[in-house]
């Protein structure tokens, strides 16, 4: 018996799946996904694990019940590439998946602001880089580096709750936006398919007052329930961010389940509310995202991570410039 099987027989393994837009040359690697990465990953779950509609995995969580083994896939902020390239995919390999809508984009067919300014990023390549920083009361920096790119999301994060601090804007023909509720209309045609809650507007809940945190779950489920079929009361929490109050409050605005973004297998029987999701994206490969669903590395996984809950992020403020 090799170390895998024996991993497997002591700790067994299991868990959900979160990936964001799925299309060709991902803008984000470590966050977005190319349709052959894609149907890779989809294909060891498939073949490894019991895939299960999402409610299911919720089913056991509540009542107690095992998800050994058992493996749910999601798709965070409705893309519009999820329908182009990820619903052929999974209908081949008959597999089920939930889709997080965040519906003040979906009412707009809107992109988001880390796509936009990431997109300006890539176009600046190593020159200084004003725009994107400016809007956010952030010096310019003197290359359009990652780093960069970091202190601009922690600033939107720990200055602005999350939201970029302009109206958002309808995407057009890219596939780096939320579906409008037309397509999503149309995407649920598939019965594989279901539905949850992203929020309205995709802030850092931790950051809002507490009743607003309560509204931004309660109406975006309810927007969806009028406009879509099988919306689930599960909350996906923006950015992965929660904290005691959040989960307070989603258990507040009805949701009987919450999901995160830790990096780390979930335990067999977790806390419904605060479930870790592994990120499946680019720069992972099917083993590794295997490696990441197995509970024997847990342990160690929060030790990296400095503990079992996500941290907010820290607003640094921007090194010195020079010549700009």
């Amino acid at each position: 018996m090799n170390m895998w099987s024996l991993l497997e027989r002591a700790f067994g393994w299991g868990g959900v799946i979160a990936y964001h837009g799925v299309g060709e040359k991902p803008l984000s690697p470590v966050m977005h996904v190319s349709p052959a990465r894609l149907r890779e990953q989809l294909e060891l779950l498939r073949d490894r694990y019991s895939v299960v509609p999402l409610r299911d995995l919720v089913e056991r969580w509540r009542r107690g019940g095992s998800t050994r083994g058992c493996v749910a896939i999601t798709f965070d902020d409705a893309y519009a590439g999820v329908a182009v390239h990820a619903l052929p995919i999974l209908r081949e390999l008959d597999l089920p998946a939930t889709i997080f809508v965040a519906s003040d984009h979906a009412a707009r067919g809107a992109t988001y602001w880390w796509d936009d300014v990431e997109r300006q990023r890539l176009a600046h390549g190593s020159g200084p880089w004003s725009e994107a920083p400016g809007v956010v009361g952030l010096t310019p920096s003197p290359a359009a580096d990652a780093a960069a790119m970091e202190r601009v999301r922690s600033r939107v994060i720990t200055r602005f709750a999350g939201r970029w601090p302009h109206e958002l804007q309808a995407g057009g023909d890219t596939l780096w936006r939320s579906h409008d509720f037309g397509e999503l209309t149309s995407l649920a045609r598939d019965e594989r398919i279901e539905f949850g809650v992203h929020t309205l507007s995709h802030p850092a809940l931790p950051l809002l007052p507490y009743r607003e945190q309560v509204a931004e779950m309660r109406d975006c489920l309810t927007l969806l329930r009028e406009r879509l079929p099988r919306v689930l009361p599960v909350i996906a929490y923006p950015y992965g961010l929660y904290d005691r109050g959040t989960a307070r409050a989603a258990v507040e605005a009805g949701m009987i389940a919450g999901l995160t973004m830790e990096g780390r297998a979930t335990s067999d029987r977790p806390d419904p509310m605060v479930v870790p999701r592994i990120g499946g994206a680019e720069v992972r490969a099917a083993e590794s995202l295997a490696w990441h669903l197995n509970r024997a590395l847990r342990p160690a996984l929060i030790i990296r991570n400095r503990g079992r809950h996500p941290r907010l992020p820290v607003d640094r403020p921007s090194r010195p410039t020079i010549g700009i």
